[in-house]
């Protein structure tokens, strides 16, 4: 197995999402176990199906409401690289914490497998919010 390198970004990000109370070194344990988890459950290099799991999961947009002369009106917004990133990540989280398993690290490997395979409520969050932002496209321009 391909060992992550200590300094990975993403792996970084990852570990800060989880971070709780200050505690660092537990958050970069949680995602050392996960990456074995999925390396346990695919028999694949964990690294690039988490990447894929997040880029998957990550929107593209997001919606704005706005008061516009008294109603609200819903804009649509690009994100940007690191927004995607944040939102996939905090989506994949908040879907795992519904997954079977005893501890975190498994229930994010369980999540993140199925982030793959298609089959997540990260992925049909994402979904709505992309269908939300086409529905409101013609808002995009109004000031």
């Amino acid at each position: 197995m391909l060992i992550p390198p200590a300094s990975d970004p993403l792996l970084h990000f990852l570990a800060s999402s989880l971070l709780n109370h200050g505690k660092r070194a537990r958050a970069e344990r949680i995602v050392s176990r996960t990456l074995l988890y999925i390396h346990a459950l695919t028999r694949a290099p964990p690294l690039p199906i988490l990447r894929h799991a997040l880029i998957t999961a990550s929107p593209a947009v997001k919606c704005i409401t706005q008061k516009r002369s008294g109603k609200n009106v819903v804009k649509p917004a690009a994100l940007t690289e690191k927004q995607r990133i944040r939102a996939g990540v905090h989506a994949v989280l908040a879907a795992s914490k519904n997954k079977s398993g005893k501890t975190v690290e498994e229930r994010l490997a369980r999540e993140i497998i199925a982030v793959v395979n298609g089959d997540s409520k990260a992925i049909t969050d994402k979904e709505l919010a992309h269908k939300q932002a086409m529905v409101n496209r013609g808002n995009a321009l109004a000031r």
